[in-house]
Protein backbone atom coordinates (compact mmCIF):
# COMPACT_ATOMS: atom_id res chain seq x y z
CA UNK A 1 0.00 0.00 0.00
CA UNK A 2 1.32 3.43 -0.99
CA UNK A 3 1.81 5.87 1.89
CA UNK A 4 2.24 9.58 1.05
CA UNK A 5 5.33 11.13 2.61
CA UNK A 6 6.19 14.75 3.42
CA UNK A 7 9.81 15.89 3.43
CA UNK A 8 11.29 18.88 5.21
CA UNK A 9 13.05 20.18 2.09
CA UNK A 10 12.09 23.75 1.16
CA UNK A 11 13.55 26.55 -0.92
CA UNK A 12 15.45 29.08 1.15
CA UNK A 13 13.68 32.39 0.49
CA UNK A 14 11.03 34.63 2.03
CA UNK A 15 8.25 36.64 0.43
CA UNK A 16 7.96 40.41 0.82
CA UNK A 17 5.64 42.94 -0.83
CA UNK A 18 6.82 45.98 -2.81
CA UNK A 19 5.24 49.13 -4.14
CA UNK A 20 7.67 49.33 -7.08
CA UNK A 21 6.14 49.22 -10.56
CA UNK A 22 7.38 45.89 -11.92
CA UNK A 23 6.25 43.96 -14.98
CA UNK A 24 6.96 40.35 -15.84
CA UNK A 25 6.23 40.93 -19.54
CA UNK A 26 8.61 43.73 -20.50
CA UNK A 27 9.25 42.23 -23.94
CA UNK A 28 5.64 42.87 -24.98
CA UNK A 29 6.39 46.59 -24.94
CA UNK A 30 8.78 45.99 -27.86
CA UNK A 31 5.95 44.39 -29.84
CA UNK A 32 3.69 47.37 -29.08
CA UNK A 33 6.41 49.76 -30.23
CA UNK A 34 6.91 47.71 -33.40
CA UNK A 35 3.18 48.04 -34.13
CA UNK A 36 3.49 51.81 -33.81
CA UNK A 37 6.63 52.10 -35.95
CA UNK A 38 5.22 49.88 -38.72
CA UNK A 39 2.08 52.00 -38.86
CA UNK A 40 -0.32 49.36 -37.56
CA UNK A 41 -2.09 51.73 -35.16
CA UNK A 42 -2.53 54.30 -37.93
CA UNK A 43 -3.91 51.61 -40.22
CA UNK A 44 -6.40 50.53 -37.54
CA UNK A 45 -7.65 54.11 -37.18
CA UNK A 46 -8.06 54.43 -40.95
CA UNK A 47 -9.72 51.07 -41.64
CA UNK A 48 -12.00 50.50 -38.65
CA UNK A 49 -15.05 52.63 -37.79
CA UNK A 50 -14.77 55.05 -34.85
CA UNK A 51 -16.94 54.69 -31.74
CA UNK A 52 -20.46 56.05 -31.76
CA UNK A 53 -19.68 58.65 -29.09
CA UNK A 54 -16.69 60.62 -27.92
CA UNK A 55 -16.56 58.60 -24.71
CA UNK A 56 -16.38 55.21 -26.43
CA UNK A 57 -13.18 53.22 -26.81
CA UNK A 58 -11.40 53.75 -30.12
CA UNK A 59 -10.75 50.75 -32.39
CA UNK A 60 -7.01 50.78 -31.64
CA UNK A 61 -7.86 50.50 -27.93
CA UNK A 62 -9.55 47.18 -28.70
CA UNK A 63 -7.24 45.74 -31.35
CA UNK A 64 -3.74 46.46 -30.04
CA UNK A 65 -4.24 45.22 -26.44
CA UNK A 66 -5.90 42.05 -27.74
CA UNK A 67 -3.09 41.44 -30.25
CA UNK A 68 -0.48 42.00 -27.53
CA UNK A 69 -2.40 39.65 -25.23
CA UNK A 70 -2.33 36.91 -27.88
CA UNK A 71 1.41 37.45 -28.43
CA UNK A 72 1.95 37.14 -24.68
CA UNK A 73 0.12 33.82 -24.46
CA UNK A 74 -3.46 34.79 -23.65
CA UNK A 75 -5.92 32.06 -24.60
CA UNK A 76 -9.35 33.55 -23.85
CA UNK A 77 -10.94 37.00 -23.85
CA UNK A 78 -10.81 37.03 -20.04
CA UNK A 79 -7.01 37.00 -20.19
CA UNK A 80 -7.11 40.70 -21.10
CA UNK A 81 -7.35 41.22 -17.33
CA UNK A 82 -3.70 40.21 -17.02
CA UNK A 83 -2.73 43.31 -18.99
CA UNK A 84 -5.19 45.43 -16.99
CA UNK A 85 -3.55 44.41 -13.69
CA UNK A 86 0.00 44.84 -15.07
CA UNK A 87 0.52 48.54 -14.35
CA UNK A 88 4.12 48.48 -15.59
CA UNK A 89 3.21 47.03 -18.97
CA UNK A 90 0.28 49.44 -19.35
CA UNK A 91 2.59 52.41 -18.75
CA UNK A 92 5.17 51.15 -21.23
CA UNK A 93 2.57 50.44 -23.95
CA UNK A 94 0.57 53.59 -23.34
CA UNK A 95 -2.64 51.69 -22.53
CA UNK A 96 -4.60 54.33 -20.61
CA UNK A 97 -7.95 52.57 -21.16
CA UNK A 98 -8.58 48.88 -21.64
CA UNK A 99 -11.80 47.10 -22.64
CA UNK A 100 -13.20 44.27 -20.59
CA UNK A 101 -13.85 40.77 -21.93
CA UNK A 102 -17.57 41.48 -22.44
CA UNK A 103 -16.83 44.73 -24.27
CA UNK A 104 -14.40 42.93 -26.59
CA UNK A 105 -16.99 40.26 -27.32
CA UNK A 106 -19.56 42.90 -28.24
CA UNK A 107 -17.03 44.75 -30.40
CA UNK A 108 -16.18 41.55 -32.31
CA UNK A 109 -19.85 41.07 -33.18
CA UNK A 110 -20.26 44.46 -34.83
CA UNK A 111 -20.47 44.61 -38.64
CA UNK A 112 -17.66 46.05 -40.79
CA UNK A 113 -14.96 45.16 -38.25
CA UNK A 114 -13.97 41.94 -40.04
CA UNK A 115 -13.26 43.63 -43.36
CA UNK A 116 -11.42 46.42 -41.57
CA UNK A 117 -9.15 43.93 -39.80
CA UNK A 118 -8.47 42.20 -43.12
CA UNK A 119 -7.27 45.53 -44.55
CA UNK A 120 -5.04 46.06 -41.51
CA UNK A 121 -3.50 42.62 -42.00
CA UNK A 122 -2.89 43.33 -45.69
CA UNK A 123 -1.23 46.59 -44.70
CA UNK A 124 1.13 44.84 -42.27
CA UNK A 125 1.90 42.10 -44.82
CA UNK A 126 2.69 44.82 -47.36
CA UNK A 127 5.23 46.32 -44.93
CA UNK A 128 7.09 43.02 -44.78
CA UNK A 129 6.90 42.39 -48.54
CA UNK A 130 8.04 45.90 -49.50
CA UNK A 131 11.08 45.66 -47.21
CA UNK A 132 12.17 42.29 -48.66
CA UNK A 133 15.04 42.18 -51.12
CA UNK A 134 13.31 39.40 -53.06
CA UNK A 135 11.17 40.07 -56.11
CA UNK A 136 9.62 36.62 -56.69
CA UNK A 137 7.57 34.81 -54.06
CA UNK A 138 5.92 31.44 -53.40
CA UNK A 139 2.35 31.13 -52.13
CA UNK A 140 1.43 28.19 -49.88
CA UNK A 141 -2.32 27.63 -49.50
CA UNK A 142 -3.83 25.30 -46.93
CA UNK A 143 -7.11 24.90 -45.05
CA UNK A 144 -7.24 23.96 -41.37
CA UNK A 145 -10.11 22.88 -39.14
CA UNK A 146 -10.98 24.41 -35.76
CA UNK A 147 -13.06 21.87 -33.84
CA UNK A 148 -15.68 23.34 -31.54
CA UNK A 149 -18.89 22.49 -29.70
CA UNK A 150 -20.57 25.76 -30.66
CA UNK A 151 -24.09 25.21 -31.97
CA UNK A 152 -23.48 27.80 -34.68
CA UNK A 153 -20.80 25.55 -36.23
CA UNK A 154 -21.79 23.03 -38.89
CA UNK A 155 -20.66 19.43 -39.25
CA UNK A 156 -17.39 18.93 -41.14
CA UNK A 157 -16.00 15.93 -43.02
CA UNK A 158 -14.18 15.04 -39.80
CA UNK A 159 -17.53 14.04 -38.32
CA UNK A 160 -17.61 16.86 -35.76
CA UNK A 161 -18.70 20.48 -35.57
CA UNK A 162 -15.94 22.75 -36.77
CA UNK A 163 -15.00 26.02 -38.38
CA UNK A 164 -12.53 26.12 -41.24
CA UNK A 165 -9.83 28.67 -42.06
CA UNK A 166 -8.38 28.86 -45.57
CA UNK A 167 -4.96 30.46 -45.18
CA UNK A 168 -2.38 31.70 -47.68
CA UNK A 169 1.24 32.31 -46.67
CA UNK A 170 4.24 33.81 -48.46
CA UNK A 171 6.73 30.98 -47.92
CA UNK A 172 9.86 33.14 -48.11
CA UNK A 173 8.59 35.52 -45.40
CA UNK A 174 6.35 33.24 -43.28
CA UNK A 175 3.66 35.93 -43.43
CA UNK A 176 -0.08 35.29 -43.74
CA UNK A 177 -1.47 37.30 -46.66
CA UNK A 178 -5.04 35.96 -46.88
CA UNK A 179 -7.55 34.34 -44.52
CA UNK A 180 -11.11 33.11 -45.04
CA UNK A 181 -12.84 31.88 -41.88
CA UNK A 182 -15.98 29.90 -42.65
CA UNK A 183 -18.12 26.91 -41.72
CA UNK A 184 -16.43 23.51 -41.56
CA UNK A 185 -18.88 22.17 -44.14
CA UNK A 186 -17.43 24.40 -46.88
CA UNK A 187 -15.24 22.47 -49.39
CA UNK A 188 -11.55 23.20 -48.61
CA UNK A 189 -10.85 24.21 -52.21
CA UNK A 190 -13.50 26.91 -52.23
CA UNK A 191 -11.90 30.35 -52.30
CA UNK A 192 -8.37 29.35 -53.37
CA UNK A 193 -8.69 31.07 -56.74
CA UNK A 194 -9.94 34.25 -55.08
CA UNK A 195 -7.02 34.30 -52.64
CA UNK A 196 -4.57 33.58 -55.47
CA UNK A 197 -5.80 36.60 -57.44
CA UNK A 198 -5.84 38.83 -54.34
CA UNK A 199 -2.26 37.92 -53.37
CA UNK A 200 -1.08 38.49 -56.93
CA UNK A 201 -2.57 42.01 -56.82
CA UNK A 202 -1.02 42.63 -53.38
CA UNK A 203 2.45 41.70 -54.62
CA UNK A 204 2.08 43.81 -57.75
CA UNK A 205 1.19 46.82 -55.61
CA UNK A 206 4.60 46.35 -53.93
CA UNK A 207 6.44 45.96 -57.24
CA UNK A 208 6.86 42.21 -56.63
CA UNK A 209 5.67 39.08 -58.42
CA UNK A 210 3.95 35.86 -57.45
CA UNK A 211 5.96 33.14 -59.15
CA UNK A 212 4.91 29.86 -57.53
CA UNK A 213 1.79 28.31 -56.02
CA UNK A 214 1.91 25.19 -53.85
CA UNK A 215 -1.22 23.46 -52.62
CA UNK A 216 -2.60 20.14 -51.49
CA UNK A 217 -5.37 18.38 -53.41
CA UNK A 218 -7.88 21.09 -52.39
CA UNK A 219 -6.31 23.24 -55.11
CA UNK A 220 -6.62 20.55 -57.80
CA UNK A 221 -9.43 22.31 -59.67
CA UNK A 222 -9.72 23.69 -63.17
CA UNK A 223 -10.35 27.26 -62.04
CA UNK A 224 -7.18 27.34 -59.90
CA UNK A 225 -5.04 25.81 -62.66
CA UNK A 226 -6.48 28.18 -65.27
CA UNK A 227 -5.88 31.17 -63.00
CA UNK A 228 -2.24 30.15 -62.55
CA UNK A 229 -1.78 29.92 -66.32
CA UNK A 230 -3.41 33.32 -66.83
CA UNK A 231 -1.17 34.95 -64.19
CA UNK A 232 1.98 33.19 -65.35
CA UNK A 233 2.32 31.41 -62.01
CA UNK A 234 4.10 28.06 -61.83
CA UNK A 235 2.03 25.65 -59.76
CA UNK A 236 2.67 22.35 -58.00
CA UNK A 237 -0.57 20.84 -56.67
CA UNK A 238 -1.18 17.43 -55.17
CA UNK A 239 -3.54 15.73 -57.64
CA UNK A 240 -6.71 13.91 -56.70
CA UNK A 241 -6.47 10.25 -57.71
CA UNK A 242 -9.75 10.29 -59.62
CA UNK A 243 -10.68 7.82 -62.36
CA UNK A 244 -8.65 9.62 -65.04
CA UNK A 245 -5.53 9.83 -62.88
CA UNK A 246 -5.85 6.20 -61.76
CA UNK A 247 -6.02 5.20 -65.43
CA UNK A 248 -2.79 7.10 -66.10
CA UNK A 249 -1.15 5.40 -63.12
CA UNK A 250 -2.08 1.95 -64.44
CA UNK A 251 -0.78 2.84 -67.91
CA UNK A 252 2.50 4.10 -66.45
CA UNK A 253 2.83 0.91 -64.40
CA UNK A 254 2.50 -1.23 -67.52
CA UNK A 255 4.92 0.87 -69.59
CA UNK A 256 7.75 0.87 -67.02
CA UNK A 257 10.67 3.29 -67.34
CA UNK A 258 10.54 4.59 -63.79
CA UNK A 259 13.33 6.82 -62.43
CA UNK A 260 14.63 6.56 -58.89
CA UNK A 261 14.22 9.63 -56.69
CA UNK A 262 17.33 10.88 -54.90
CA UNK A 263 17.49 13.30 -52.03
CA UNK A 264 19.05 16.75 -52.59
CA UNK A 265 22.20 15.46 -50.82
CA UNK A 266 22.47 12.58 -53.33
CA UNK A 267 21.19 9.78 -51.10
CA UNK A 268 18.66 7.40 -52.73
CA UNK A 269 15.09 7.03 -51.49
CA UNK A 270 12.62 4.15 -51.83
CA UNK A 271 10.53 6.22 -54.27
CA UNK A 272 10.45 6.15 -58.06
CA UNK A 273 8.78 8.60 -60.42
CA UNK A 274 7.45 8.92 -63.93
CA UNK A 275 5.75 11.79 -65.78
CA UNK A 276 2.63 11.95 -67.97
CA UNK A 277 0.69 14.69 -69.74
CA UNK A 278 -2.85 15.32 -68.53
CA UNK A 279 -5.72 17.73 -69.11
CA UNK A 280 -9.00 18.27 -67.28
CA UNK A 281 -12.29 18.87 -69.02
CA UNK A 282 -12.33 22.58 -68.17
CA UNK A 283 -8.61 23.43 -68.16
CA UNK A 284 -7.44 25.59 -71.05
CA UNK A 285 -3.97 24.03 -71.17
CA UNK A 286 -2.52 20.61 -70.50
CA UNK A 287 -0.09 20.07 -67.63
CA UNK A 288 2.32 17.48 -66.32
CA UNK A 289 1.55 14.81 -63.76
CA UNK A 290 4.49 13.54 -61.73
CA UNK A 291 3.60 10.05 -60.50
CA UNK A 292 5.56 8.77 -57.51
CA UNK A 293 5.41 5.19 -56.31
CA UNK A 294 6.95 3.23 -53.44
CA UNK A 295 6.48 -0.31 -52.09
CA UNK A 296 3.22 -0.83 -50.23
CA UNK A 297 4.33 -1.70 -46.68
CA UNK A 298 0.99 -3.31 -45.84
CA UNK A 299 -0.94 -5.11 -48.57
CA UNK A 300 -4.41 -6.09 -47.40
CA UNK A 301 -7.88 -6.83 -48.67
CA UNK A 302 -8.71 -3.13 -49.10
CA UNK A 303 -5.45 -2.18 -50.88
CA UNK A 304 -3.82 -5.27 -52.42
CA UNK A 305 -1.64 -3.27 -54.86
CA UNK A 306 2.14 -3.76 -54.51
CA UNK A 307 2.77 0.01 -54.66
CA UNK A 308 1.47 3.19 -53.12
CA UNK A 309 1.17 6.30 -55.31
CA UNK A 310 1.35 10.07 -54.94
CA UNK A 311 0.68 12.42 -57.86
CA UNK A 312 1.77 16.03 -58.34
CA UNK A 313 0.24 18.27 -61.01
CA UNK A 314 2.51 21.01 -62.34
CA UNK A 315 3.15 23.33 -65.27
CA UNK A 316 6.82 23.65 -64.33
CA UNK A 317 9.02 23.17 -67.39
CA UNK A 318 12.06 22.31 -65.26
CA UNK A 319 13.63 19.18 -66.84
CA UNK A 320 14.93 18.10 -63.42
CA UNK A 321 11.78 16.45 -62.12
CA UNK A 322 13.35 15.62 -58.76
CA UNK A 323 13.81 19.34 -58.04
CA UNK A 324 10.10 19.92 -58.68
CA UNK A 325 9.22 17.08 -56.30
CA UNK A 326 11.37 18.38 -53.46
CA UNK A 327 10.13 21.92 -54.05
CA UNK A 328 6.53 20.73 -53.76
CA UNK A 329 7.34 18.79 -50.59
CA UNK A 330 8.41 22.11 -49.09
CA UNK A 331 4.73 23.04 -48.84
CA UNK A 332 4.69 21.01 -45.65
CA UNK A 333 5.78 24.26 -43.99
CA UNK A 334 2.16 25.42 -44.35
CA UNK A 335 1.22 22.83 -41.72
CA UNK A 336 3.72 24.45 -39.36
CA UNK A 337 2.18 27.86 -40.01
CA UNK A 338 -1.26 26.46 -39.15
CA UNK A 339 0.13 24.82 -36.01
CA UNK A 340 1.75 28.07 -34.91
CA UNK A 341 -1.47 29.99 -35.38
CA UNK A 342 -3.66 27.42 -33.63
CA UNK A 343 -1.36 26.26 -30.85
CA UNK A 344 1.02 29.21 -30.48
CA UNK A 345 -1.57 32.00 -30.68
CA UNK A 346 -4.60 30.08 -29.39
CA UNK A 347 -6.61 30.16 -32.61
CA UNK A 348 -7.90 26.64 -31.98
CA UNK A 349 -10.39 28.38 -29.68
CA UNK A 350 -13.62 30.04 -30.84
CA UNK A 351 -14.75 32.43 -28.06
CA UNK A 352 -18.09 33.63 -29.44
CA UNK A 353 -21.39 32.10 -30.47
CA UNK A 354 -21.32 33.80 -33.85
CA UNK A 355 -19.39 32.85 -36.99
CA UNK A 356 -18.77 36.49 -37.86
CA UNK A 357 -17.44 37.30 -34.37
CA UNK A 358 -15.20 34.22 -34.32
CA UNK A 359 -13.91 35.17 -37.79
CA UNK A 360 -13.07 38.61 -36.41
CA UNK A 361 -11.24 37.03 -33.45
CA UNK A 362 -9.28 34.74 -35.80
CA UNK A 363 -8.27 37.78 -37.86
CA UNK A 364 -6.92 39.26 -34.61
CA UNK A 365 -4.82 36.12 -34.22
CA UNK A 366 -3.50 36.54 -37.77
CA UNK A 367 -2.56 40.13 -36.88
CA UNK A 368 -0.68 38.93 -33.79
CA UNK A 369 1.05 36.25 -35.88
CA UNK A 370 2.10 38.72 -38.59
CA UNK A 371 3.29 41.23 -36.00
CA UNK A 372 5.47 38.51 -34.45
CA UNK A 373 6.82 37.61 -37.89
CA UNK A 374 7.66 41.28 -38.50
CA UNK A 375 9.51 41.52 -35.17
CA UNK A 376 11.50 38.36 -35.92
CA UNK A 377 12.46 39.36 -39.47
CA UNK A 378 12.86 43.13 -39.23
CA UNK A 379 14.14 43.57 -35.67
CA UNK A 380 15.69 40.36 -34.34
CA UNK A 381 17.03 38.59 -37.44
CA UNK A 382 19.45 35.67 -37.43
CA UNK A 383 18.34 32.48 -35.68
CA UNK A 384 15.35 34.30 -34.20
CA UNK A 385 13.54 34.07 -37.55
CA UNK A 386 12.99 30.32 -37.13
CA UNK A 387 11.91 30.45 -33.49
CA UNK A 388 8.30 29.84 -32.51
CA UNK A 389 6.25 32.23 -30.41
CA UNK A 390 6.66 29.86 -27.45
CA UNK A 391 10.43 30.27 -27.68
CA UNK A 392 10.10 34.05 -28.00
CA UNK A 393 7.97 34.19 -24.88
CA UNK A 394 10.54 32.23 -22.89
CA UNK A 395 13.56 34.19 -24.11
CA UNK A 396 12.18 37.69 -24.69
CA UNK A 397 8.57 38.48 -23.85
CA UNK A 398 8.38 37.31 -20.23
CA UNK A 399 11.42 39.32 -19.19
CA UNK A 400 11.05 41.07 -15.84
CA UNK A 401 11.51 44.83 -15.79
CA UNK A 402 11.19 47.71 -13.39
CA UNK A 403 9.35 50.80 -14.63
CA UNK A 404 10.44 54.10 -13.11
CA UNK A 405 9.97 57.78 -13.88
CA UNK A 406 12.85 60.21 -13.78
CA UNK A 407 11.63 63.72 -14.37
CA UNK A 408 9.30 63.38 -17.33
CA UNK A 409 11.06 60.33 -18.78
CA UNK A 410 9.69 56.79 -18.46
CA UNK A 411 12.52 54.28 -17.96
CA UNK A 412 12.45 50.48 -18.24
CA UNK A 413 15.18 48.77 -16.26
CA UNK A 414 15.97 45.16 -17.18
CA UNK A 415 18.68 42.83 -15.99
CA UNK A 416 22.03 43.30 -17.72
CA UNK A 417 21.73 39.79 -19.23
CA UNK A 418 18.76 41.06 -21.33
CA UNK A 419 19.83 44.66 -21.77
CA UNK A 420 21.81 44.21 -25.00
CA UNK A 421 18.94 42.33 -26.68
CA UNK A 422 16.43 45.03 -25.75
CA UNK A 423 18.88 47.71 -26.85
CA UNK A 424 19.38 45.98 -30.21
CA UNK A 425 15.63 45.78 -30.86
CA UNK A 426 15.07 49.43 -30.01
CA UNK A 427 18.01 50.44 -32.22
CA UNK A 428 16.43 48.56 -35.13
CA UNK A 429 13.11 50.24 -34.37
CA UNK A 430 14.82 53.64 -34.54
CA UNK A 431 16.26 52.73 -37.94
CA UNK A 432 12.83 51.62 -39.21
CA UNK A 433 11.21 54.86 -38.05
CA UNK A 434 13.96 57.06 -39.52
CA UNK A 435 12.89 59.05 -42.62
CA UNK A 436 13.96 57.40 -45.91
Amino acid sequence: MFRPTVTQERLDFQLAPTRDTITGRAGLALFQEAALVLGVRKSIKENLPPPGSGHGLKPQEYVLPLAIMLCGGGRTLEDIREIETDEGLRQLCGFTRLPGADAIGQWLRRPRHLQGLKRVNRFLARQLIARSERNDFTLDVDATMIETRKQCAEMSYLGCRAFEALLSFIAELDVCVACDYRQGSVPPGSGIRRQLLAVSRLLKSCGKRLRYLRSDSAGYTADVINACNELGVTFTITADQDAAVVKLIKTAQKQGGWTRLFRPDGKPTDRWYKTAIHCMEKTTQSFTLIILRWPNPRQDLFYPEPYRYHVIATNDANPKVSEVIWFHNGRGAAENYNKELKNGFGMDYAPCRSLAADACYFEMGVLAYNLTTAVKRLLLGGDWVRRTIASLRWRLLVTAGKVVRHGRQLILRVHESHFELFKHVRTQLALLSAPG
